[in-house]
């Protein structure tokens, strides 16, 4: 968890994006700040439901998303938000469909940004790798 008062961005790299169906119910209104972002993984498009998962290890590819700002007046309420979202339980990981950890984010023109990220947490071989990481290329 981040140190008291530090909120740090979300990368997003499917249905949260820009342009994709739960960011305006999860993301609209509620950032400060969206830049186009990578981090290193790879990308696999679920084979049942269709959504997008990351592998943190792979080919040394890149996955392509965008680093949300969110606003420090909801940022607790996103962020929880976000967490039912991707299934995710920090009381019982185990049972979480993803892990939400702090990365490393690249951002041209900037320096590596620490953000959260959600990470797979089941098989890897439960989809179809999507080429190039970018999820608006499936």
């Amino acid at each position: 968890m981040p140190a008291a008062g530090e909120n740090l961005p979300v990368f997003v790299y499917g249905t949260l994006r820009r342009g994709e169906k739960n960011y305006p119910r999860y993301l609209r209104g509620r950032t400060l700040r969206e830049v186009p972002a990578s981090v290193a993984g790879t990308l696999y498009l679920a084979a049942e439901g269709g959504y997008p998962y990351l592998l943190a290890e792979g080919d040394g590819g890149r996955v392509v998303g965008e680093l949300m700002y969110l606003d420090p007046a909801c940022y607790g309420e996103v962020l929880r938000s976000l967490d039912l979202l991707e299934e995710y339980d920090s009381a019982a990981e185990g049972e979480s469909v993803y892990l939400r950890r702090r990365g490393t984010v690249r951002v041209e023109g900037e320096g590596p940004v620490s953000a959260w990220i959600y990470y797979w947490n089941g098989p890897g071989d439960a989809g179809r790798h999507i080429v190039g990481g970018d999820f608006s290329n499936r």
